[in-house]
């Protein structure tokens, strides 16, 4: 994934790549973090791109979804790596990249903020690697799953 990071950037979002984006599957135990089979109306919501909804991608190849949205002066943020790039090692390097491009971007003058279940260690690692910190215990759900459980809310700080 390296050198695919290194030779990609930040797009808005588009109907061609929200398409490749909506077949996106994750093998278990990942699988509920899948695009494919799922009805995403943010996803294909056209008057989101390139406002909260972006992708890194190189040429046709999209490498992850990225989504932002402010909260006061706080910008929280997502993403989602392609499938066959996760678990490969690169994730606080992605991670990294994500934060760069929407820190020049959109110039938040807060923190940068983000959620992620708390059994997803493999995420919180990439997470803290790239600098992001613990900062409290909240109840959400997994999109699509209507399973309410433990995420963490972690923050970047720009010092």
């Amino acid at each position: 994934m390296e050198n695919k990071l290194r030779s990609c950037q930040l797009y808005p979002l588009s109907r061609k790549y929200a398409l490749q984006i909506a077949q996106w599957e994750y093998a278990p135990p990942y699988a509920e973090y899948s695009f494919r089979g799922y009805p995403d109306e943010w996803l294909m919501d056209e008057s989101t791109w390139g406002v909260e909804q972006f992708c890194l991608a190189d040429g046709d190849y999209v490498i992850a979804q990225v989504a932002c949205q402010f909260e006061g002066n706080d910008l929280w943020v997502g993403w989602s790596l392609a499938p066959d790039l996760c678990g490969k090692g690169n994730g606080s390097e992605f991670v990294s990249l994500c934060v760069a491009y929407l820190a020049e971007l959109k110039k938040p003058a807060g923190r940068i903020l983000l959620r992620v279940a708390a059994r997803n260690k493999r995420a919180i690692k990439a997470y803290q690697k790239a600098g992001f910190v613990y900062l409290e215990t909240i109840q959400d759900e997994i999109a699509y799953t209507n399973h309410i459980e433990d995420f963490w809310v972690m923050g970047w700080f720009n010092a």
